[in-house]
């Protein structure tokens, strides 16, 4: 493992559950993630109320009216508003819809009507709307990046619109952009047959696996293109150097943060991108698989899942890490 790399602080480290997809609220303290026993049973959200004192992790969706979804994953805090949005399901093998309450898990629990298949909620600044990767088949292709606002009005079917050779885009896994929506950074890849481990002879299809990092243009009209986030990466054959997803801006829309198997397909280590240069730093070493990192409201601390050093406990883990000294001065 590289000792090079700045130091994890692990906030669980338990052998009994898997922590996943952690999401910061705008105080810089609590920190909301999906929990699932490692003997099976179903994923909910918990949450560390205070990260710098000894508060272990609690249940956080405490609502008893409505009774919460039985699953509960991907969440997202909007630091303009008091408020988290996530998806819940009957199931693990039922539909998603995207849910909201406000941050304290108790009040105004409700799921948005129409957001069948909408995964990855994500805020918009105030709070009025969210991106969602969207299956629910509101437009093509399928899954496409779609914007909701909190009362299931859809406002806009497709934000990821095309490539700078006009091929339309699947997108996920949307992070709203440094100046909001519809403004995002996504996980996409061109909608055409033979693209990364699929044949030329399959109908194009969606693998978050062989995906780039893209980021998409509106114009005046609405008009949408997207192009990669890294200069380098090829539109016509996929280039496993470039994969990427999970993106999220920093504060001041420096710097964007993502998750990578490069080069050669293995786990997933995390990488900052310096938006101005497009200049890589990588954070995490990949035999511990580092995923969905998000940024501190102070822009110089990230919150990721990960697994343990030497396996020890064998679980995945939520932790923290300074990344001050690789951002650009």
């Amino acid at each position: 493992m590289d000792t090079s790399l700045p130091e994890l602080k692990f906030l669980t480290s338990s052998p009994d559950y898997h922590d996943y997809r952690p999401t910061m609220d705008k105080t810089g303290k609590r920190v909301i993630f999906e929990r699932t026993p490692v003997q099976r049973g179903a994923t909910t959200l918990y949450v560390i109320n205070d990260i710098w004192s000894t508060d272990a992790p609690v249940p956080f969706l405490t609502a008893t009216s409505p009774a919460p979804p039985p699953w509960q994953t991907r969440p997202d805090c909007c630091w303009g508003k008091d408020a988290v949005a996530f998806n819940g399901a009957d199931s693990e093998t039922d539909p998603v819809h995207v849910w909201r309450v406000d941050g304290n898990g108790k009040i105004n629990l409700r799921k948005i009507p129409h957001t069948k298949g909408a995964f990855y909620p994500r805020w918009s600044i105030e709070g009025g709307e969210f991106v969602t990767e969207n299956h629910g088949g509101h437009a093509k292709p399928v899954p496409c990046n779609s914007i909701f606002d909190t009362s299931g009005n859809l406002n806009f079917a497709n934000v990821d619109g095309t490539a700078g050779n006009g091929i339309p885009l699947f997108g996920g896994m949307p992070a709203m952009g440094a100046g909001d929506l519809p403004h995002i950074a996504f996980a996409g890849q061109p909608a055409v047959s033979g693209w990364g481990n699929s044949s030329s002879d399959e109908p194009p299809h969606y693998d978050e696996n062989t995906n780039y990092i893209f980021l998409n243009t509106v114009g005046p009209h609405g008009t949408v293109t997207s192009s990669p986030m890294e200069s380098g990466a090829c539109l016509t054959t996929y280039d496993p150097n470039y994969q990427g997803r999970a993106p999220s801006w920093s504060p001041d829309g420096k710097t964007i943060v993502f998750e990578s198997n490069r080069p050669a397909g293995g786990n997933y280590a995390i990488y900052l991108h310096n938006v101005a240069d497009g200049t890589l730093r990588q954070v995490t070493d990949p035999s511990l698989d580092g995923q969905h990192a998000k940024f501190f409201p102070d822009g110089k601390n990230l919150i990721l899942c990960i697994d343990h050093p030497q396996n020890v406990p064998n679980t995945r883990g939520i932790a923290m890490v300074d990344i001050s000294k690789l951002l650009n001065p």
